[in-house]
């Protein structure tokens, strides 16, 4: 099987203002891929990029970045992102949900709404919501559905999805639940669209990646979860492995892939693994028969397959 090449391409990439993001979109300039990033702002390295690949280019087919301030909370700015690079750059082939926060204080389960003061989700909300959950989960799920849909409808477009999730997706802290829970329903979703390479061609992974040296642990609420001793990823040693998940023929096809800083007798080193979450599937069937089953999801592929997210499913 052929990889994905990105030379010519474009990705819109959240979270892109700093940290792995800033880093990836780096790497996909060098092998000629444009960027949108999607973010609240950009600290002044990723102002440095932006102004070392202006849109539009200075030379004709030379990658560009553009930046559209969004608050990923808000549904609206998504659309206005999607639009705005579409307009930008007349077609988006990548997708990469980067945008995510820590369990700061303000959402987070050990200040409850209505009870701590440090708390700012309301407590007398109409309709609900920690926004740790609105930036981490509810957002990149909102975006995967404006962009698949977009692909199933120009089919020309070879999508590919790229996910940020973490190893907390499936370990556990009693420290921040709703982070690790925030980040486990991104797995939950990626490999159930685990499907979409074979079925219609669009690839779809996630990067697991453990304690990183990000500007996210430069805030003070969590730089007591990463010591200065301690064994850490570097923005660029992930960007790295994005690019081999956006890039080579065995990824997308809801790959989870866990990239982890380690020690050995030579030293740190970077270890990946693709993490089997189907080890956790019962191992006996739960369900009597279950034909019934397995023949409904055959005859939704084809559905989507054929007609794309705008039939009735």
């Amino acid at each position: 099987m052929a990889g994905y090449d990105v030379n010519g391409k474009v990705a819109l990439v959240t979270g892109a203002g700093s940290g792995m993001c800033l880093s990836l979109t780096q790497e996909l300039l060098k092998a000629g891929c444009s960027v949108m990033i999607g973010d609240l702002t950009l600290r002044p390295e990723a102002e440095a990029t932006a102004a070392q690949h202006p849109h539009p280019p200075r030379k004709a087919g030379n990658p560009s970045v553009a930046f559209h301030k969004t608050d990923v909370t808000d549904w609206s700015q998504l659309t206005s992102l999607w639009e705005t690079a579409l307009k930008t750059f007349g077609r988006v082939d990548i997708l990469v949900n980067g945008a995510g926060i820590f369990e700061p204080p303000w959402t987070a389960f050990w200040n409850p709404p209505g009870v701590s003061p440090e708390a700012k989700d309301p407590a007398d909300a109409s309709v609900g919501a920690y926004q740790i959950f609105s930036v981490n989960t509810i957002a990149p799920i909102r975006l995967a559905q404006i962009a698949i849909d977009y692909w199933l409808q120009n089919r020309e477009v070879k999508g590919n999805l790229l996910w940020v999730s973490s190893v907390g997706g499936y370990l556990h802290s009693i420290q921040t639940p709703l982070y690790f829970a925030s980040k486990a329903a991104i797995l939950s979703v990626a490999k159930s669209l685990q499907g979409l390479k074979q079925l219609v061609g669009i690839r779809n992974s996630v990067i697991c990646p453990g304690p990183a040296r990000t500007p996210l642990f430069d805030q003070e609420f969590c730089r007591d979860r990463l010591g200065q001793d301690d064994l850490a990823l570097s923005s660029e040693d992930l960007a790295v492995v994005m690019m081999q998940l956006l890039t080579e023929a065995k990824y997308g096809n809801g790959t989870v892939l866990e990239v982890l800083m380690a020690g050995s007798k030579e030293g740190p080193k970077i270890h990946q693994r693709e993490v089997q979450l189907e080890a956790l599937y019962p191992t006996v069937n739960p369900l009597e028969g279950g034909s019934k089953v397995m023949e409904e999801e055959r005859k939704f592929m084809g559905l989507i397959a054929e007609k794309g997210m705008r039939s009735t499913c």
